[in-house]
């Protein structure tokens, strides 16, 4: 593993606990052997360099209750109905049933692509009863792309709510039962999307809807719950933060789009798209540089893409004679 230095951003992190703690500067990002060692201006180490002037550098957002799988086969599926759960499952059960090994490898890697291009560095997969054979074939995927799959705490407390997937279900989104009881709020993407900055809008959207108060839950509320929230459910101690001794996990954000600059930070929960990630490093690991995956990942994802297309229009093609 090689170190990294991460030049000139503006780094955005916490300082302390509270939704409000965030620690703004203009400073250099040093990680070596996978943790960050050092942040602070004028950093000099005779390492790899990434340019980040005029980026914001956040850290890697950790997507809880992922549905990795469900979210590639099932993308768009009936939108504007209320019957998306009936048809998710069997999906799921009939690609299982349906698709090689091989396939469903680069469906997986195909979907953990998409939620790192958004800024995601770390995903807790939620397989259903699915695990014994989708696990395995996730594990590989991360492995390619150096994107940690973990396993959220078998917590009866613990509440991991997707918005999408919610107003995709035509069910309200009972995340805002725990931001009014003062607890923390852990979030995921769910069956529809794999983009954190997509969830995060929704999630902030749907609780402003629900209170009639634009001022409820704001930005930093919702991004200090897709990093360092979701973070603390997994490993306190690890993720979810810039700082010395935290694992090297970053997301680099262009802002050509976010003038006027008053806010960067609400600009990205409310207007960004997975796009706007110029560069995304997961332990010390470029996963996605200026805009593109890296180099060593262009050609996997290049073949994945079309075995992923042929294997999906497989499967519809199989629940489609199944069904008429």
């Amino acid at each position: 593993m090689s170190d990294l230095l991460v030049k000139s951003g503006l780094i955005y992190s916490y300082i302390y606990e509270g939704y409000h703690a965030i620690k703004l500067q203009m400073a250099d990002v040093y990680v070596k052997d996978g943790v960050i060692a050092e942040v602070g201006p004028n950093v000099e180490k005779d390492c790899e360099k990434l340019d980040a002037a005029g980026c914001m550098v956040l850290p890697g957002m950790i997507n809880m209750g992922s549905s990795t799988f469900a979210a590639r086969i099932t993308s768009g599926l009936l939108c504007d109905r209320r019957v998306g759960r009936a048809q998710i499952e069997p999906m799921l059960d009939l690609a299982v049933e349906t698709l090689s090994e091989d396939e469903l490898y680069a469906v997986a890697l195909l979907g953990l692509w998409d939620t790192v291009s958004g800024g995601a560095t770390t995903v807790a997969e939620a397989f259903g009863g699915l695990t014994e054979t989708l696990a395995p074939v996730m594990e590989r995927a991360a492995k390619r792309l150096s994107v940690r799959t973990e396993k959220a705490p078998d917590d009866p407390g613990l509440l991991v709510e997707s918005a999408i997937s919610c107003a995709h279900f035509g069910i309200p989104y009972k995340g805002l039962e725990r931001i009014e009881s003062g607890d923390k709020l852990t979030m995921g993407t769910g069956c529809f999307d794999s983009c954190m900055i997509s969830e995060m809008r929704a999630v902030a959207c749907s609780v402003k809807q629900q209170t009639g108060d634009a001022g409820a839950y704001k930005a930093s509320d919702v991004f200090y719950s897709a990093t360092v929230v979701n973070g603390r459910v997994l490993n306190a101690d690890k993720y979810g933060r810039i700082g010395a001794g935290f694992v090297g996990d970053l997301s680099v954000v262009a802002m050509e789009r976010f003038d006027p600059m008053s806010y960067p930070l609400a600009q990205y929960v409310y207007g960004a798209n997975s796009g706007d990630v110029k560069h995304v490093i997961c332990g010390g690991n470029i996963i996605k540089r200026d805009h593109k995956p890296a180099e060593h990942l262009k050609e996997p994802l290049r073949q994945a893409a079309k075995v992923a297309e042929t294997a999906i229009l497989k499967l519809w093609a199989e629940a489609r004679r199944r069904i008429l």
